[in-house]
């Protein structure tokens, strides 16, 4: 199985490498290159934004709290991925195993909104990702991104299971009118990587290959078991690759077809106490995200087909006794078409938009002998949805949405009604109040009605509740904006992770979640050179899983940033702060206590010596802090810089 895919990854390059050799050869590149960026990554205070509410709204417009970072703001901030700007999103936490959301076979990282660990819906293009209840936000490449928007808050009455807290739609760039090739290459103290890409008007290709360095130590050291203090072997990371491929094309006016390929391979060592060997995990991860998305401006209908897999498969060696065994085995896809239509009535003041989702999930595990049924999982659903935003007068419209949400599997049967009202109150063109309660869903992952070792499998129910959020959007000035919002979050059935006997993993639902927070954003442009943003969140995220309410992630967040525009010149500077964290998973130094505060500081400096070349620096925890990223002790990179040259032509 493991030389079958090897042999896929090898044909795959070749036919990227195909495909960018025709695009040079028959579509050569424009002599002229824009030095100027197009207008949708132009930063702007109040940003059009289609993922809320399935249309294209402003910001100021939509009720519902949204973030949306455009790739000029990408750039500035110097982010080596999607997972690493939203960490620095008021309301976001990440769950990450590795540096920049490195992914370790099926222990991967993933994007939490407001402390809700499975609770985040990601698309791609209005085309959803998520499989097994984990939403990878890491492999499109970045250049290739032309926003990202986010959406906090009530997301399943129009987006279906896994929309609890949020939605993040990574929008990808379409074909550009110029032709232009870019080449780049980048080393530093902790990766290097070089990338290609060409644009040649009606279609476009970027690849990427990146090298991952060895670190010493990916855990902190001196932490044992809580119950029996024995002492936690720590983690490291031996050298990888990841090789990213995207393609898309504009297959007509209203057509358009795109692709993602990653393979991911990685080298996860882990270390007894005294240093020496203990155990070593390889991995290998190869996904696949193509979508073909029909968008008719003048019949106001949106379809988009789209079809998702992840092959994930590890190994493992014990240097006690010499020999390799399986670890894992994961070979999964989805299968989702979703159409709507929208209606705009009464002289085009009101908005009806209705749609049906037909989606598949299935999940094979080759490495199993347990019964079919157990070897071949399949799940189906059907589903259909309605919003009518009504304006009552100029100033004032409310939004009543509804899903019908019907699944079929081998397990279980559900059906899933989901209301949501909004309202949204203009003060004046420059403000708006609003209200978002809506209630939402997640089915449990597909492969874990079968994990618990017992005949009672079925049990396992889907986590819902409700979400309950108001707040405040103002454009003070052309130069300034400011954001707060407060909300409520009441989930039952919460998914956690337990025992078995034989000491395997299994998910149940095991008491309830909660939180109430608040979160405040403001933006100031001080002039054509420099701005700035900083934002703050105070939250009480628990659950009482344990029969009693206990903190289950970070109360207190902020994030800053700086940047400065010149000329040739652009510089950034941005900082995030975790504190009030929850108690850790394990002992340090012998002692039961929260996890340490995370401090990060990361720099970018940006030099354009000509018009068609960069030359990039990024800096990461300046700081050098050993910054823990999650309960589990996995820490944050040292110090660590890339420099960066980009040629176009």
């Amino acid at each position: 199985m493991k030389k079958q895919y090897l042999v896929k990854s090898i044909l795959w390059k070749k036919v990227c490498f195909g495909l960018l050799l025709a695009n040079s050869v028959y579509f050569p590149a424009s002599s002229v290159w824009a030095a100027t960026t197009d207008d949708t990554d132009k930063f702007t205070l109040d940003s059009v934004v289609v993922t809320a509410q399935r249309s294209e709204t402003r910001d100021l417009d939509t009720p519902a709290a949204v973030t949306v970072i455009t790739a000029e703001e990408l750039k500035e901030t110097g982010a080596v991925n999607v997972f690493d700007a939203l960490e620095h999103t008021i309301g976001f936490n990440s769950m990450s195993f590795g540096p920049a959301g490195t992914d370790y076979g099926m222990s991967p990282s993933r994007t939490m909104v407001r402390g809700l660990d499975k609770g985040t819906l990601v698309l791609v293009n209005g085309a959803p990702i998520n499989l097994l209840n984990y939403n990878g936000s890491g492999g499109i490449p970045l250049e290739a991104v032309e926003k990202v928007e986010i959406i906090k808050g009530a997301g399943s009455t129009l987006y279906g299971s896994e929309a609890l807290a949020g939605v993040v739609n990574i929008i990808t760039k379409k074909p550009g009118s110029k032709q232009q090739s870019t080449v780049g290459i980048s080393g530093g103290n902790y990766s290097k990587n070089w990338s290609v890409s060409s644009d040649l008007g009606n279609s476009a290709i970027y690849l990427k290959r990146e090298y991952i360095a060895a670190v010493d130590r990916t855990s902190r050291e001196n932490i044992t078991n809580k119950s029996t203090n024995a002492a936690i072997q720590p983690y490291g990371l031996y050298k990888g690759t990841k090789d990213s491929f995207y393609y898309t094309t504009q297959l007509g006016d209203e057509l358009n077809f795109n692709w993602s390929y990653t393979n991911l391979q990685t080298n996860r060592p882990r270390f007894n106490v005294n240093g020496s060997n203990y155990m070593l995990y390889k991995y290998d991860d190869i996904r696949n995200n193509l979508n073909l998305i029909y968008d008719s401006k003048i019949n106001n209908v949106k379809s988009v087909l789209s079809f998702n897999k992840r092959y994930s498969f590890g190994d493992k060696y014990t240097y006690s006794t010499g020999k390799w065994a399986i670890s894992e085995r994961y070979n999964m896809y989805g299968l989702n078409w979703d159409t709507q239509k929208t209606w705009q009535l009464r002289n085009d003041l009101d908005t009806l938009i209705a749609g049906i989702t037909l989606a598949q999930e299935h999940y094979n595990d080759p490495s199993t002998d347990a019964a079919a049924i157990r070897k071949n999982a399949l799940r189906n659903s059907l589903a259909v949805y309605g919003s009518y935003t009504y304006a009552v007068n100029p100033n004032f419209s409310t939004t009543l949405g509804l899903r019908g949400h019907f699944i079929d599997d081998y397990a279980t049967t559900e059906n899933v009604f989901l209301p949501q009202i909004q309202t949204l109150y203009k003060i004046n063109d420059n403000t708006s109040w609003y209200t978002n309660i809506g209630k939402s869903f997640q089915m449990p992952a597909l492969n874990q009605y079968f994990s618990k070792q017992d005949a009672d499998f079925n049990s396992l129910k889907p986590q819902q509740g409700w979400n309950y959020e108001t707040g405040l959007k103002k454009i003070i000035d052309q130069s300034q904006s400011f954001k707060l919002a407060v909300y409520h979050m009441d989930i039952k059935d919460q998914f956690v992770w337990k025992k078995n006997a034989d000491n395997t993993d299994y998910m149940t639902n095991a008491g309830d979640f909660r939180n109430t927070g608040i979160e405040a954003e403001y933006v100031k442009i001080l002039n054509d050179n420099w701005k700035y943003n900083i934002g703050f969140s105070y939250s009480n995220p628990e659950n009482n899983e344990n029969g009693s309410w206990e903190q289950c992630n970070s109360k207190i967040q902020t994030t800053a940033g700086v940047t400065y525009n010149k000329e040739k010149w652009l510089t950034n500077l941005n900082f995030l702060f975790l504190g009030d964290r929850e108690e850790s998973y394990y002992r340090i130094n012998g002692a039961i206590s929260d996890i340490p505060d995370r401090i990060q500081l990361n720099a970018t400096i940006n030099f354009h010596p000509e018009y068609n070349q960069s030359v990039i620096l990024n800096l990461y925890n300046i700081l050098d802090r050993d910054n823990s990223v999650n309960k589990y002790e996995n820490l944050d990179l040292p110090f660590n810089w890339t420099l960066s040259y980009n040629y176009n032509f």
